[in-house]
């Protein structure tokens, strides 16, 4: 009898990013679904909800188990502290992609600055926040991406967040026992030489990428493959 582990993968959850949303991962999805894959992409509460953190994984498990056979996940940015929690346990995960994102470390305490004092960071007053939209879409990463692309986030303003996604505890690390890949843009510049560094020394299977943090944006096919290829 086969185990939940049996066979290649080919079924995916994608984790949107920080101000994000799902239609985010659309170009990766197409990829995906149109060889033969099951995808699901979770709408994360902290950017509907007063949640944080925790209850996005819990969301993002809730997915997981939504398969019964092998599953791959994936986090873009943010998304990729969320997978390392959610994915924490779960039998059926046979890989992590991180996205434009390092792993990060079981931590009881986080302090939250990550953002602090940076001009483009919008704050509401009541414990949410979110990126500039028209600052990033007509001044700059916006402006390089495909028109289709372009055309997406116009659509979509980025949504503000819970600041809980920044100082909520990691009680648990996936990557620690499950296959991780991270695939890091040469030219993201939200990733510091120490968390590279910190990457290279902990994860056997990191890539560089030509590109910046925009990977499901400006190389879709690359991410896709890098799902793909899991193996049990």
């Amino acid at each position: 009898m086969d185990t939940p582990q049996s066979g290649p993968p080919h079924s995916a959850v994608l984790v949107h990013g920080g101000w994000g949303n799902p239609g985010d991962w659309q170009w990766v999805r197409r990829i995906l679904e149109a060889n033969g894959f099951d995808v699901a992409v979770p709408d994360l509460p902290s950017h509907r909800l007063d949640a944080g953190l925790l209850e996005d994984a819990e969301e993002v498990k809730s997915a997981i188990r939504g398969y019964a056979g092998p599953v791959v996940v994936a986090g873009w940015s943010y998304g990729g502290d969320v997978i390392g929690l959610a994915a924490a346990g779960e039998q059926n995960v046979v890989r992590l992609v991180y996205v434009s994102s390092v792993p990060q470390p079981i931590q009881e305490k986080r302090d939250g600055n990550l953002f602090a004092g940076n001009p483009v960071i919008l704050e509401d007053g009541q414990g949410r926040f979110v990126l500039d939209n028209d600052w990033w879409v007509y001044e700059e990463k916006g402006r390089t991406f495909p028109e289709e692309v372009r055309r997406h986030i116009q659509s979509n303003p980025r949504r503000s967040a819970s600041r809980r996604t920044l100082t909520d505890p990691i009680p648990a690390a996936a990557w620690m026992e499950t296959p991780a890949t991270v695939l890091l843009g040469t030219r993201d510049e939200g990733i510091g030489d120490d968390r590279r560094a910190w990457a290279k020394q902990n994860i056997k299977d990191v890539r560089d990428i030509d590109d910046d943090h925009f990977l499901i944006f400006n190389s879709p096919d690359t991410v896709a493959h890098a799902i793909m290829e899991a193996e049990v």
